[in-house]
């Protein structure tokens, strides 16, 4: 090939990708304007939420609190057990069950890693260069007789996953993630978004359900949402019982 023809061919690559790039920040732009805007998002610093989880016709129940940027707290109870989850972001996340041992543990490497990923507080699509996100366009599918857009997320040391954007609301109306089996079979677990409600004038998804080839494994509600409950950092830390034990 002629070195000019070369040189047309890479131009007309760099421009492409580019272009995508530029299509990919107006979606995400245009995202957060749709569910309330980057004044409102950036006004909630906290919440309360309480709801529960159906997980095959067995109903749990759950609290979970929030605090930019990725604190979280969840205590979930039933069959009078009561499991509290936590992570101040900066450090392992651990967990407690009471009835087990008075002592909180902390999570292993592969779970830690999932919790602190779900411990943002905002969506991938809010300012996720800043964050250490890629979002790269993927195309157009079809998801429950909609027309969404699909976007590959690229998070360092964790595995990609694809977002479905509603193509009329430009809400996140679905997350697509592959996970490998004890078996080494691989399986595509869907999440999805629905029933979203205003807090603070942030439109959010008040039910989620996680599926598996078709499968409802399980399915949260959130049934109050509170914004800015005050909250007390130190509730997000490990718990001193671990601390002290630590030193011994």
């Amino acid at each position: 090939m002629h070195v000019w023809q070369r040189l047309g061919l890479a131009l007309i690559l760099a421009l492409t990708v580019v272009a995508r790039a530029d299509y990919v920040g107006d979606l995400a732009r245009i995202h957060v304007e749709a569910i309330g805007g980057r004044e409102r998002l950036a006004g909630l610093k906290a919440l309360r939420a309480v709801g529960h989880v159906d997980v095959e016709g067995r109903v749990l129940r759950f609290e979970l609190l929030a605090q930019r940027p990725n604190r979280v707290r969840v205590t979930t109870t039933g069959d009078g057990l009561t499991l509290i989850q936590g992570t101040d972001g900066t450090t392992a996340p651990w967990r407690l069950e009471p009835e087990k041992s008075p002592v909180p543990q902390r999570m292993g490497a592969a779970v830690a890693a999932h919790f602190m990923a779900d411990a943002e507080f905002d969506d991938q699509l809010v300012d996720p260069t800043a964050r250490g996100y890629q979002v790269e366009y993927a195309g157009e599918t079809t998801f429950l007789e909609r027309r969404t857009l699909k976007l590959l997320v690229i998070q360092p040391k964790q595995k990609h996953f694809f977002l479905l954007l509603d193509a009329e609301t430009y809400f996140i109306v679905a997350r697509l993630l592959t996970r490998t089996l004890p078996s080494g079979r691989e399986v595509t677990i869907e999440t999805r978004y629905s029933d979203f409600m205003p807090l603070k004038g942030i439109l959010l998804a008040h039910r989620i359900g996680t599926y598996a080839e078709g499968h409802l494994l399980q399915e949260t509600v959130l049934e109050t949402l509170e914004a800015n409950p005050p909250l007390d950092g130190a509730i997000f830390a490990i718990p001193a019982a671990v601390a002290g034990a630590a030193k011994h």
